[in-house]
C-alpha cells in the first residue's frame, strides 16, 4: 500500500459514453454514442424505478438475482454504477493509506472496482455469481484502460476463488442479499463470513462497508459496527468512538453524505424516474486488521460531524458524534467568532476539534474565544500521529 494522495476527478465526461456503449453492446443496439433515443430512454427510466422501488423501498429483488434480468442489469450501469462508483471514489480517499491489492466482493458490474483502480490500486479481483455482470465489469475498465481481473463464484463459499491477500476488501450492497434479516440465525453467519473476510487481509489491509442510508440497511451496518468493536476490532471510519453506536441505541440513524457530480444524463434520468436525489448518501463502515490496532489519533477529543445543520430556537446546531461520546454544537451569537467561522460551512462528516467553548451537558455553544478547527475534511484520511 503507499501513502494517499488528492482524491482524482471521478471524469464523467469520459465515463458517460463509455457507460452508454458497454449498455448498447450489451443489448445488440445500435444508436448514438453519447445519448439515449427517446424508446431507449423511456425504458431504461422505467427499470431505474422498478430497481428504485425494489431495493430501497421492499424485499421484492433483494433475496433474488435481479442481475439475471438483463433490463435490470443495463439500466443499472447508466444510472446506479455511476452513484455506486462515486461513492467508492470518495470512501476509499478515506483509508489512511492507498490500497494496491483490492478484492471487490460481489461486485456486480463492478462500481467499486473501477472506483479502486481509478483511486491507483494495481490489482483489483471482482468476484460475483452473475457471469454477465462480470463480464460488464470488465468491458467498462478495459475500455477505459483499467485492468481488471473477475472470478466467477459463491461469495458465501469459502476459499473464495482467489489467491493471497488484500490491502482492501470491498463489501459494497450485499450484506441483506447474502445474509437475509428473514433468516434463521443470519447474524452469527454474517459474522462468521466476515472473520474469514479478515483472514484474507494483509497486516494493515481493510474492509469497506458500503449500503443504503434507509433505515434497514443503517441500522444493519451499525449493528455489525458494534458487534466488531465489542470484539475488539478497530474502526477506520466514519467512527472514532470506540463505544456503543449512540444512534442505534436510540433507534436513530447515522449515515454519511458526499456531494454528488451530476451529469446531464443522471440529471434527466431522475427527473423522469422523479428521484429526488441532490448527495451521495450511504451507510459505510471502514474496519481494520485486528492486528494493526487503533488509529493513533491526536491527544485532544475530536467529533465527526453527522448531520446537517438542525434549526433550533436559539439558531443552528450539529449532531456530533466523537471520541468521547455524542455531543451537539450550536451559537446563540450574531456573529461567528473568526477562530470558530468554520461553523458557518460545517458539513456532514467533517472531523473538528472545538476549543474553549461554553460547556452545558452534552451541549458545546460557541463564545468568544471559541475554536474550531477542521482535522479531517470529507473524503480525507483521519489525522493519526506517525
Amino acid at each position: 500500500m503507499i501513502k494517499n494522495k488528492k482524491i482524482p476527478s471521478n471524469d464523467m465526461e469520459t465515463m458517460i459514453p463509455l457507460l452508454i456503449g458497454v449498455w448498447r453492446r450489451f443489448h445488440k443496439l445500435s444508436g448514438p454514442p453519447d445519448v439515449l433515443q427517446t424508446r431507449e430512454f423511456r425504458e431504461v427510466v422505467s427499470a431505474i424505478k422498478a430497481l428504485q422501488k425494489g431495493l430501497e423501498t421492499g424485499d421484492e429483488l433483494i433475496k433474488q438475482d435481479y442481475f439475471q434480468d438483463p433490463v435490470l442489469l443495463g439500466a443499472y450501469i447508466l444510472y446506479f454504477w455511476i452513484l455506486h462508483y462515486q461513492q467508492g471514489v470518495a470512501l476509499i480517499n478515506e483509508l489512511p493509506i492507498r490500497p494496491r491489492r483490492v478484492l471487490d466482493i460481489a461486485s456486480g458490474p463492478g462500481p467499486f472496482s473501477f472506483a479502486a483502480l481509478h483511486q491507483g490500486a494495481s490489482d483489483v479481483v471482482a468476484v460475483d455469481r452473475n457471469k454477465a455482470a462480470l463480464q460488464m465489469a470488465g468491458e467498462i475498465c478495459g475500455r477505459y484502460g483499467y485492468p481488471l481481473s473477475t472470478r466467477h463464484g459463491n461469495v458465501l463459499k469459502f476459499p473464495l476463488p482467489v489467491e493471497g491477500q488484500f490491502d482492501l476488501i470491498v463489501v459494497g450492497y450485499c450484506l441483506q442479499e447474502l445474509f437475509p434479516d428473514t433468516a434463521k440465525e443470519w447474524r452469527p453467519a454474517q459474522r462468521q463470513w466476515v472473520d474469514a473476510l479478515m483472514k484474507q487481509l494483509t497486516p494493515n489491509g481493510m474492509i469497506l462497508f458500503v449500503d443504503s442510508s434507509l433505515a434497514q440497511a443503517n441500522h444493519r451496518l451499525l449493528s455489525l459496527r458494534d458487534q466488531l468493536v465489542a470484539e475488539g476490532i478497530p474502526v477506520q471510519a466514519p467512527c472514532v468512538w470506540k463505544g456503543e453506536c449512540p444512534a442505534l441505541k436510540q433507534k436513530q440513524l447515522c449515515y454519511a453524505q458526499r456531494e454528488l457530480d451530476k451529469p446531464a444524463l443522471v440529471k434527466q434520468l431522475q427527473r423522469a424516474a422523479e428521484i429526488n436525489l441532490s448527495s451521495l448518501k450511504m451507510s459505510y463502515l471502514i474496519v481494520r486488521n485486528p492486528e494493526s490496532g487503533w488509529p493513533v489519533l491526536p491527544n485532544h477529543p475530536l467529533y465527526r460531524v453527522i448531520s446537517p445543520p438542525v434549526d433550533s430556537f436559539g439558531g443552528k446546531r450539529f449532531h456530533l458524534c466523537g471520541t468521547d461520546g455524542k455531543k451537539d454544537l450550536g451559537s446563540h451569537l450574531p456573529e461567528t467568532p473568526k477562530d470558530a467561522r468554520s461553523f458557518d460551512y460545517l458539513k456532514r462528516g467533517e472531523l473538528i476539534s472545538i476549543d474553549d467553548a461554553l460547556v452545558k451537558g452534552s451541549h458545546f455553544d460557541i463564545v468568544l474565544g471559541t475554536k474550531i478547527k477542521i482535522e479531517a475534511a470529507l473524503s480525507k484520511p483521519l489525522p493519526e500521529q506517525e
